[in-house]
């Protein structure tokens, strides 16, 4: 397993996405269970998955992560911050919450287990006043997700997502941390 831990779980860790995660990374965002659902319908090479590494995943105003199951890379799980930029992020205190999983691990409450634990860091340790997620409109398991994690439904882009030759709602999540604190 390449990397230290930096979050535990009951079931998984998270760990900081190294180089040696990009095989794994591109397996999952080439799979249709992975990119239809995550509506980022273009394919990953080598090339790209390297352009990715350097100028997303490495970052220091994000954590990204690698969730893991007995050392095993089962997914990624991040936390970004504003569209706005950083100083928009610092007066806000609020950051985005993105996740996707290997489609053989799906279902099994992995990604529940990584949202919480990024969660719980947001507010505890990132100090974080909010952590909102968006899904797309027919992606019942996400939304199921966040709701799971007392995120509330705060609105929604019209046919904002194309999925599968018809267009849906982008749906907006949000979580203040005294809601965290009182789930």
């Amino acid at each position: 397993m390449p990397g230290p831990v930096f979050l535990s779980g009951d079931r998984i860790t998270l760990r900081p996405t190294e180089r040696e995660d990009l095989d794994a990374i591109r397996e999952w965002v080439n799979d249709p269970a992975v990119w239809r659902p995550a509506m980022d319908a273009k394919p990953m090479n080598g090339d790209l998955a390297e352009e990715f590494f350097e100028s997303v995943l490495t970052t220091e105003d994000d954590v990204h992560t690698t969730v893991c199951v007995a050392d095993e890379p089962v997914g990624h799980a991040t936390l970004t911050t504003s569209e706005y930029g950083p100083t928009a992020t610092e007066r806000a205190r609020s950051v985005e919450l993105a996740y996707y999983l290997d489609p053989d691990h799906h279902g099994q409450g992995y990604g529940s287990e990584a949202a919480a634990l990024l969660v719980q860091y947001a507010f505890e340790d990132w100090n974080m006043r909010r952590v909102f997620a968006r899904a797309g409109g027919f992606n019942d398991a996400a939304m199921g997700l966040l709701e799971s994690l007392s995120f509330q439904r705060e609105g929604a882009r019209r046919d904002a997502a194309y999925y599968r030759g018809d267009y849906y709602d982008m749906v907006t999540y949000g979580l203040l941390r005294e809601e965290w604190a009182e789930r």
